[in-house]
């Protein structure tokens, strides 16, 4: 199985290696007057340029793993484990899903966090090249309805890590358990783009919009295997991305909205989690379910 571990660590080296030309084009992209991207901006072409490359080398690993056969991996049973440390990764990104929801659950209620802006308050890129949000991010009513969902899935989410515990009397969880964070994080979609649709300056959210829409694929991919649906490869090619892209969009965390890195972090340390969990698989047991390499 060592060698499927190249698709994980290349969502963690390739989301890191974004991380950074996503922020030198936050810091030196836009105009400072108006918000308008600059034109020809070396860190946001090379960041296109990154993402373009490492989705090309996804695919090609990705078509590298074993060909399912029927019936097709289940959950929790193909992703349970004896070593407690490959069940960290996903627990710690729960429980940043929880503390994102949370957050917003605070802000919602008008409770202003230290060093963050109330949602009412309104900031500019100053001339020091601070990058504030200008205006408010999202009304109460979004941000106590995202954080209710954020809440809900980290509690589904846990559930299934839990299950992913070797067991005697281990039951399958209910499908519907791991199609709440898919749904939630559909519904912040939505919110977030008629947030940020208001700004032509597309450069400065589309990451934060790719990044929640291969969260909601790959957390919805991950219930397929609840329902006996499942298939390593799909998993995988949302799974990948949104790693990738969910570290990259740390890069545009601000102090108006700090509950998206949190979600951001929490949802793609869960997914390669899970992702390892399939992986990590004993040999025997991972290739039960595959047919062999001429087929």
């Amino acid at each position: 199985m060592k060698k499927n571990l190249a698709l994980p660590a290349l969502a963690v080296f390739g989301g890191a290696a974004a991380f950074l030309p996503r922020l030198l084009q936050s810091r030196t992209g836009f105009e400072l007057d108006t918000g308008l991207p600059i034109p020809g901006n070396l860190p946001g072409l090379a960041l296109v340029i990154l993402l373009v490359l490492l989705a090309a080398v996804i695919c090609v690993l990705v078509g590298k793993l074993p060909k399912e056969q029927d019936p097709g991996p289940t959950f929790p049973a193909d992703f349970s484990t004896t070593e407690p440390k490959l069940l960290m990764l996903p627990v710690m990104g729960v429980l940043l899903t929880a503390l994102s929801g949370l957050v917003d659950l605070a802000q919602g209620l008008g409770i202003v966090l230290p060093g963050a802006p109330g949602l009412d308050d309104t900031y500019v890129l100053t001339a020091d090249m601070e990058v504030w949000v200008s205006g408010p991010s999202f009304s109460h009513t979004a941000m106590l309805l995202m954080g209710l969902l954020s809440l809900i899935s980290a509690a589904g989410l846990f559930l299934a890590v839990m299950a992913c515990r070797p067991r005697e009397d281990r039951k399958p969880i209910p499908g519907t358990v791991l199609l709440i964070a898919p749904a939630a994080l559909v519904v912040r979609l939505v919110l977030t783009y008629r947030t940020y649709s208001v700004d032509p300056a597309l450069e400065a959210y589309y990451v934060e919009l790719l990044a929640l829409v291969f969260l909601a694929l790959g957390f919805y991919r991950l219930s397929s295997f609840a329902f006996q649906a499942g298939r390593t490869r799909r998993f995988a090619l949302y799974a990948s991305p949104a790693v990738v892209l969910s570290l990259a969009a740390l890069a545009d965390a601000s102090a108006a909205n700090l509950s998206a890195p949190l979600l951001y972090l929490g949802g793609g340390l869960t997914l390669l989690g899970f992702l390892l969990l399939r992986l990590c698989r004993p040999a025997g047991d991972y290739e039960a379910h595959h047919s062999t390499s001429e087929e």
